[in-house]
């Protein structure tokens, strides 16, 4: 234990001279004059005793003895601090054994000067948990009784079977005896007894505490500390028991002949006053503002008679008209400046519009009409996402209009499939109990009503319908119908030949089956067609035009599970050979084609 006092006192000694060091500069560079204020603080802990009783060499640092205590900290320095402790508490130790029984509880109050160091000149400043090592000096006082009689006065007789009666063991009248119980009322004065040498020596003993422990600052002022304190006494008195205790109290077993040691555990919330006051009585030196205008600097970088110093607007085109603050001159007051206003002079310059002229009421009306266009044909929808991740390219022009071909009950077959089939971009959406297949996605009536003759020289019988942002499929409204048939005239007229809906789709086939799966894997494919022919249901997933996507996606599959999925092409209405559309068929690789 010598050795790690020792210690302590080294690494003291050494992190005072150098924390000195550290708060003189800082001191310096500052000019300041640091002004430390004290930490109070209150805490409450565990105390264990390291005694006689139950022979403790390596005892638990945690009991049940409550301890409380008050402590004052006044800096020295940055990293220094003077305390002043005061602890109030109470040990109770209890030994049952066959050599003996011994009982003691004792109050235990002390008082101590320590010297903390917080590492704070070696840690940085923006922190929230500060290590701290403390040594001292204390003296400590303690009363120790013992619980030797019932409430009646009846001597407590331990017996070799465990119990507690009113007659020794070994008394002619054992017979007779009666069990009793503790009280756990400490009655006994142990000094007062004599079962030691003395009656008259000291209940107070010299100490060393050492310990360590960490301050979390919770604000600035307000800080919440967990410390654990070692205290070396100098007295073997404070459980009672000594090397020259008697045996009528002692027992079969003797004391060991070392000093008694207390070990506390606690936390505490303390508040610290510390300021900072200016050097010289507060009266702190501060730089004169320096004066730029008569510095010399009379830079103008856009040449507008306005030094760059004071100039607002230190980009002005050149040879354009500018007021005190250097910016251009916006004569009617529109925002906008006159080597940029179509109309200098507006005679309404509180509806002057992005060019500075004032809006006239056709052009409002026709501004109403874009916001109040409901067929979104010429104003432009834009996405955005509030929710703070990004999208490619910020915004997208949102395309509403599709065009059905076909609406049939959920999980009926469409007649045609083989032909719907046959295009790329076909789509079933879900809607209630209706599967409903679209085609295109188109920005304007116009570009969806050429693709609709297109398809009805195909033989479908296509028909504009709008998908709002959430998926669902409605109706055009009758002003759209108007826009819808009056661009199909002009098609008719200015086309003479309508081309026809040419056919091709690659598509990956997950199975056939002759009974219909029921399993949940299937509920979430992607594109899912299911096609039942000759009493076969086909499982189709996906609908591209290249060969190579559709590639990539039976990979997708597969790794999904669906290890015998295969590409196969529709087109024109009908089923075709890979090789008939350009595809060379690949059989080192079953995961490509088949």
């Amino acid at each position: 234990m010598k050795y790690y006092l020792l210690s302590i006192i080294f690494i003291l000694t050494i992190s005072v001279v150098k924390s000195q060091d550290i708060d003189a500069d800082k001191e310096s560079d500052l000019n300041v004059t640091k002004v430390y204020g004290p930490t109070v603080g209150v805490g409450i802990g565990t105390i264990a005793i390291y005694g006689d009783l139950n022979d403790r060499n390596y005892g638990s640092p945690f009991a049940s003895n409550i301890g409380y205590n008050v402590y004052i900290l006044q800096p020295i320095s940055q990293s220094l601090n003077v305390r002043f402790n005061f602890f109030l508490g109470k040990v109770r130790e209890e030994e049952r054994s066959l050599q003996r029984n011994l009982n003691f509880e004792t109050d235990i109050r002390s008082a101590s000067i320590q010297m903390e160091y917080n590492f704070d000149a070696l840690l940085p400043e923006d922190r929230s948990i500060t290590p701290f090592v403390t040594a001292g000096f204390e003296v400590i006082e303690f009363n120790p009784k013992s619980d030797l009689t019932a409430n009646g006065g009846e001597p407590y007789n331990y017996w070799t079977d465990g119990t507690i009666r009113s007659v020794s063991e070994n008394s002619v009248s054992a017979n007779q005896a009666k069990i009793i119980q503790r009280d756990y009322i400490y009655e006994t004065d142990i000094r007062e007894t004599g079962f030691n040498n003395s009656t008259t020596y000291a209940e107070r003993s010299f100490s060393i505490p050492l310990g360590a422990g960490l301050n979390f600052h919770l604000t600035d002022q307000v800080n919440f500390r967990f410390e654990s304190i070692f205290h070396l006494t100098f007295t073997d008195y404070i459980d009672g028991v000594t090397r020259t205790t008697k045996t009528n109290f002692l027992g079969d077993k003797p004391a060991n002949g070392r000093n008694d040691h207390l070990h506390y555990n606690g936390i505490s919330v303390n508040y610290n006053f510390e300021k900072i006051q200016p050097a010289d009585n507060l009266n702190v030196v501060t730089e004169e503002a320096f004066d730029f205008l008569a510095s010399g600097n009379s830079e103008d970088y856009d040449s507008d008679g306005i030094i760059d110093l004071i100039d607002l607007c230190p980009n002005t085109p050149p040879d354009i008209e500018v007021d005190t603050n250097g910016c251009a001159i916006d004569t009617d007051g529109d925002g906008i400046t006159d080597y940029l206003d179509e109309e200098i002079n507006s005679e309404y310059p509180q509806f002057a519009n992005d060019k500075g002229v004032s809006m006239t009421d056709e052009m409002i009306y026709k501004s109403y009409m874009s916001f109040k266009d409901s067929t979104l044909e010429f104003a432009e929808i834009i996405q955005r996402d509030f929710t703070g991740n990004s999208i490619t390219g910020y915004t997208k022009t949102y395309k509403k209009y599709r065009i059905k071909i076909g609406e049939y009950n959920r999980g009926e077959e469409p007649e045609n499939l083989n032909a719907l089939l046959s295009i790329s971009d076909l789509k079933k959406v879900d809607q209630g109990d209706k599967s409903i297949y679209t085609v295109g996605n188109y920005k304007t009536l116009k570009e969806a009503n050429l693709r609709v003759q297109t398809l009805k020289n195909s033989g479908f019988e296509p028909e504009v319908v709008k998908r709002d942002p959430s998926g669902s499929i409605s109706t055009i409204n009758e002003q759209e119908q108007e826009i819808l048939a009056i661009e199909a005239k002009t098609i008719q007229k200015n086309t003479a030949t309508l081309a026809k809906e040419e056919g091709l789709a690659f598509r990956v086939q997950l199975g056939a089956f002759k009974i219909k799966p029921t399993s949940a894997k299937y509920k979430n494919i992607p594109d899912l067609f299911i096609i039942e022919s000759d009493g076969i249901y086909k499982y189709m997933s996906g609908s591209f035009q290249t060969f190579q996507e559709a590639a990539k996606h039976k990979i997708r599959m597969v790794v999904a599970g669906f290890e015998g999925g295969f590409v196969v092409a529709c087109k024109d209405g009908q089923r075709v050979k890979l090789n008939t559309v350009g595809v060379k068929q690949i059989e080192s690789n079953p995961l490509i084609g088949k």
